[in-house]
């Protein structure tokens, strides 16, 4: 086997696992939001517990993140950090926890595509063109069940979720064009949205935190912040090192298996023909880009 085939088989497993952590991250964060709690609540427990965890590997990394700079190192926060958290809670507060672990990973994976070419000069082959297709085929069809199918009126949230997803298919270009380390990124970025975050949380009181069960606020702060943050997000960047940008992309829509399975299991959401229709559309398209098609790299 060539290396260049370890690397992707070895990219393929742990954007698997981070795939399949954030899948069931969407299923927590919308139980949270039916709770009580805020988009800034989610996203404050989320990264202060994320960037304390990772602390001492920003320490550890702090000449390779100096050299990065501070106004990258804000763009990767404001893409895949805090930014990004926002739009997703807000968008699970009018949406199912079924469209948040499709809608906005599979329109990462078409940005990441599209963006892949000014950023990195990879230039998708018709194979996976085709496959890009059919995977936006699969969000038009999880789209129409938020207008008439099992979560009429959901296409408010699945509009902000698009927002989320095509912020996320520009952190991973991001990553990649700025080739950054996956774990001293993930622990900057983690650090500077705590940050941004802190003040204003403060401010207003903690949000609705304080009038919660503490074991639900412990709950969002391990399985955001710890697992969805911490451990996911650094395997996705290794994935993306190790696979590039349009294939690491491409394989985060495997979050819609776990997220459907999850949010019917746990939570009792309808599992409506379109939104299985799509979901199926967009897996097999996935599975398509990362393993049977490849990309042209334009010449410089």
């Amino acid at each position: 086997m060539t290396g260049s085939a370890r690397n992707i088989l070895l990219g393929l497993a742990l954007g698997l696992v981070a795939a399949l952590t954030w899948g069931a991250h969407a299923v927590v964060a919308r139980s949270g939001t039916v709770a009580g709690f805020t988009p800034l609540d989610l996203a404050a427990l989320r990264y202060i517990t994320a960037g304390l965890v990772l602390a001492p590997f920003a320490w550890r990394s702090r000449a390779a993140l100096r050299g990065l700079g501070l106004p990258r190192l804000l763009a990767l926060a404001a893409t895949g950090g805090a930014g990004n958290a926002l739009l997703f809670g807000w968008g699970l507060t009018y949406a199912p926890a079924s469209h948040g672990g499709t809608v906005a990973p599979i329109t990462a994976a078409v940005t990441g595509v599209l963006l892949a070419i000014p950023l990195l000069g990879e230039w998708p082959t018709r194979g996976r063109l085709a496959a890009v297709a059919v995977i936006v085929a699969g969000v038009l069809l999880i789209g129409w069940d938020g207008i008439a199918g099992s979560h009429p009126g959901a296409w408010r949230g699945d509009i902000i979720l698009v927002c989320a997803g095509t912020t996320w298919g520009c952190f991973t270009g991001l990553l990649r064009r700025w080739r950054v380390p996956a774990l001293a990124g993930n622990a900057a970025v983690c650090g500077l949205s705590a940050l941004a975050l802190l003040p204003v949380w403060l401010a207003l009181g903690l949000g609705s935190v304080p009038g919660q069960p503490w074991q639900s606020s412990l709950l969002q702060a391990v399985a955001q912040g710890v697992f969805a943050s911490a451990l996911a997000t650094t395997l996705y960047a290794r994935a993306a090192e190790l696979m590039g940008a349009t294939r690491a992309a491409c394989l985060s829509t495997m979050v819609p298996v776990m997220a459907v399975i999850l949010s019917v299991a746990v939570l009792g959401e309808a599992l409506g023909e379109a939104k299985l229709a799509g979901v199926v559309l967009a897996v097999a398209g996935m599975l398509a880009a990362v393993l049977f098609t490849g990309r042209r790299v334009a010449a410089r």
